[in-house]
């Protein structure tokens, strides 16, 4: 029994040499424990497919399957799975990697009618858009998805049709709160995508408003400024687990509405908007620190003063512009670095000039459309940075 053991992993051409294997080769390299020498043969991964891969329990870091699915190579890098095939590489299905640079891409258009003052955000490798006014409230709610280029219809708003309200994602739901439907609003919602469900939370902490200003910073969800009439400067943070409110430090450069906030590593951001009082539009950007609870002024925008912009993040740095001041509306695009707390102006956007608009970002790549020139939109653009 022993010869033929011994006699096997002979004929298997296995060598152990101070902890390296050998297969096919009596001399692994050093810096490898296990080498496969072969010139007629390759080395084959367990193949499955979709279904069986998600089945897998607690995959460890660096696993490798091979999706007859999709036909490609894949690991597990602790959050997603990374496909490498014929499309390139994919983070659950997302492509990711620089297929562009500083650009903009028409995709297919919004698949509701053209409005202006919705809600979005994204979860996973999805995008949600819905609500606003094009006419009318609207309270219809939409998923694209950006490996298809198409959007799905999903179940309708929970709350009133609306304009203007706050939306943002925290982990895998959705939330949308506050706006306008002919009164100020202070509910607040929150979207399954798994099982398409909206369920209503903890009223909004302050008083009822719309064309307030949110972003989100370690699991929480924060909402400030907007109105009522009259111009807010506090700040609320959102527990999802409490489902509660808590009132942080207001807001240091002054009561607005139709801000822009956005969020960079462990900070909030808020700035430009328009002034109820006077009509006046602002371009001051201030920095919001959860830990201090406090403000601090950061360079002033340098696309200008204005109202009803938006912002989306892609890895360290934030992309801010369109909006509108006095009537005209922008088409311009400003990369924020934080570090350096400098502004670099990027392409123009890819559609007309226009305000109030609804963004998102899957993967590496922003999506941009809607909103008003001033007629509503409904076009989609995509932006590669």
């Amino acid at each position: 029994m022993k010869k033929l053991i011994l006699a096997l992993f002979f004929n298997a051409a296995i060598n152990v040499f101070a902890q390296n294997v050998g297969i096919g080769t009596t001399t692994p390299a050093a810096s490898a424990k296990v080498e496969i020498n072969s010139v007629n043969s390759g080395f084959l991964l367990p193949r499955m497919n979709t279904a069986q891969r998600n089945a897998i329990a607690s995959p460890a870091t660096g696993l490798l399957i091979f999706n007859t699915d999709n036909n490609s190579l894949e690991m597990w890098n602790a959050t997603a799975w990374l496909s490498f095939g014929s499309q390139g590489v994919l983070n659950n299905g997302v492509p990711v990697g620089p297929t562009c640079t500083n650009s903009w891409t028409q995709k297919a258009d919004f698949g509701g009618t053209a409005r202006t003052g919705g809600a979005s955000f994204s979860i996973g490798n999805k995008g949600y858009a819905g609500l606003g006014y094009d006419g009318t409230y609207r309270k219809d709610f939409w998923e694209y998805d950006p490996l298809t280029n198409s959007w799905t219809q999903k179940a309708d708003f929970g709350g009133t049709a609306r304009s203007a309200p706050v939306s943002f994602a925290l982990g895998t739901k959705g939330f949308v709160g506050t706006g306008y439907d002919g009164t100020y609003r202070k509910d607040f919602w929150q979207y399954d995508p798994e099982t398409n469900i909206w369920s209503p939370k903890t009223d909004f902490g302050g008083v009822a408003r719309s064309s307030a200003s949110g972003f989100v910073i370690a699991g929480k969800g924060y909402i400030c400024l907007g109105g009522d009439g009259t111009d807010k400067i506090d700040l609320w943070s959102y527990d999802t687990l409490a489902n509660a409110w808590t009132a942080r430090a207001d807001f240091t450069g002054g009561g607005r509405s139709s801000a822009t906030g956005f969020s960079l590593g462990s900070k909030g951001y808020m700035g430009t908007g328009q002034l109820s009082t006077t009509g006046a539009y602002k371009k001051d950007i201030w920095e919001y620190d959860p830990v201090g609870n406090n403000w601090t002024a950061k360079a002033d925008f340098a696309g200008g003063s204005r109202a009803a912009a938006t912002a989306f993040t892609i890895g360290s740095k934030t992309y801010f512009g369109l909006g509108n001041n006095n009537g005209t509306a922008k088409k311009d695009l400003w990369e924020f670095d934080p570090v350096a707390n400098t502004w670099l102006q990027k392409t123009d956007f890819g559609g007309t000039a226009r305000y109030n608009i609804i963004s998102f970002v899957v993967g590496n790549k922003a999506y941009v459309g809607l909103g008003a020139d001033p007629a509503s939109k409904k076009d989609f653009w995509e932006y590669c940075q």
